[in-house]
């Protein structure tokens, strides 16, 4: 899955993504939108569960909610007719890692790619 992250001339963060990822992007743009802070809640919840910690997270967001288990994450829009995306636990985690560093790493009218 090759993602393309990065900052729109407003400064606002945006999501590039395959076809069949595109509420991936739609999910981080959406709901995770800036907050390096909310990225790190759902990776301490993704570590939780891929440790055994935890057996089930969810959350809602602004427009859809990500449910994670022991072996799938899926996210589920909340509106609309499109269905579900499920992605591994190590694909979620490792999206979620490179948004945050472009969160982090780019001025907000910066255009870093990742």
């Amino acid at each position: 899955m090759a993602n393309r992250f990065y900052r729109d001339a407003k400064g606002d963060p945006r999501a590039k993504t395959s076809r069949d990822h595109r509420l991936l992007g739609h999910f981080l743009e959406s709901d995770i939108q800036g907050s390096s802070g909310l990225c790190d809640n759902v990776l301490a919840a993704l570590d939780d569960i891929m440790a055994g910690r935890s057996k089930r997270w969810q959350m809602t967001g602004n427009s859809h909610t990500l449910a994670l288990s022991k072996r799938l994450a899926r996210i589920q829009p909340g509106f609309g007719s499109n269905p579900d995306l499920v992605l591994s636990l190590a694909e979620l985690r490792q999206a979620l890692l490179e948004w945050k560093a472009m969160l982090e790493n780019d001025s907000p009218h910066g255009r870093g790619v990742h």
